[in-house]
């Protein structure tokens, strides 16, 4: 069975054998699912996903241990406004890479982390970290086995960005857009791993429509308005979710394994989203930057072509 990080001894960590641990790291944010599903959601649905892949991963490959972390609620995109928290996209990258540093001091190197949100800038920000993490734990040259720490390079996987569902995916690549929110897939994804958490009105609620245009949408979205849910909660069903757990793991657990086996984790887990600047987790910053570059190089040449007159 797997264990969970919180639970289990220091003593009891390091009898694991490192290069066959896999943490296993749940996120995702609070928001507003619409007055039938709970907050944290997207983090149950996350934590869920841990734990089927980590039952995978010690049926299929007999030797290995699967450690699950806790559950946190971190997430960048929120479809709505009016009731979420949310981080900026530095800090979760830099959470994913500095616990996962601190566990490659203890000689562990295979770590992966699933979001419940798989908005753009949410899955950029961990395929970032997992980016990051292969930089600052690299070992190459004659003299690398003299460095400190563990001989092995770190690998941390955004396993959500190999497997995105058509109702989850953001209909645009830069912003969280996704087709249904709260409707009948939300909803039968809560019912299959926490029913008592789902309000039985659920199966009254009617079927809602997203807030169009996109513009408009957008807007309320700026304001801290945008709340509820859209979609047909009524429609979800205990097996519906059950179905799409199952299948999300199939898709995924594969190209893990390949990982595990020697594979390039970053031509098997790309969403994609991180080819657009604005989904960058510093893009404000860069920006910034940028601006105050031009800024200056327009000081400098009025200085210099008054210099020149005079």
């Amino acid at each position: 069975m797997p264990l969970f990080l919180e639970q289990i001894t220091a003593a009891k960590l390091g009898t694991l054998a490192k290069d066959k641990t896999v943490f296993f790291f749940p996120v995702g944010p609070i928001e507003d699912h619409g007055p039938h599903l709970p907050l944290g959601l997207d983090g149950m649905e996350a934590e869920k996903l841990c734990s089927l892949t980590a039952l995978r991963l010690e049926s299929e490959l007999p030797g290995w241990t699967a450690i699950l972390m806790p559950r946190v609620p971190l997430g960048i995109d929120s479809h709505t406004s009016a009731l979420a928290i949310t981080v900026r996209g530095h800090v979760l990258r830099d959470w994913l890479v500095d616990s996962c540093l601190s566990l490659h001091r203890s000689g562990f190197t295979q770590f992966v982390c699933f979001t419940g949100n798989a908005g753009p800038r949410q899955l950029t920000a961990i395929e970032e970290a997992g980016k990051l993490l292969r930089q600052k734990t690299r070992r190459f040259g004659p003299f690398s086995r003299f460095a400190k720490g563990p001989q092995k390079d770190a690998t941390l996987v955004s396993a959500s960005s190999a497997a995105l569902e058509k109702a989850e995916a953001s209909v645009i690549p830069f912003w969280a857009l996704p087709s249904e929110h709260g409707g009948e897939r939300d909803t039968s994804i809560a019912l299959s791993i926490a029913p008592e958490s789902v309000d039985p009105l659920y199966q009254s609620l009617p079927t809602q429509a997203p807030v169009t245009p996109l513009f408009s949408r957008f807007i309320a979205h700026r304001k801290y308005r945008l709340k509820g849910y859209w979609g047909s909660p009524a429609q979800a069903t205990v097996e519906s979710g059950s179905a799409r757990l199952t299948e999300k793991v199939n898709q995924i657990f594969p190209k893990l394994r390949a990982v595990w086996e020697g594979a390039n984790p970053q031509s098997l887990f790309r969403s994609w989203f991180s080819i657009y600047p604005t989904n960058k987790s510093f893009f404000k910053a860069w920006l910034m930057a940028l601006a105050l570059c031009i800024l200056l190089s327009v000081w400098v040449y009025t200085n210099l072509q008054s210099l020149v007159r005079d």
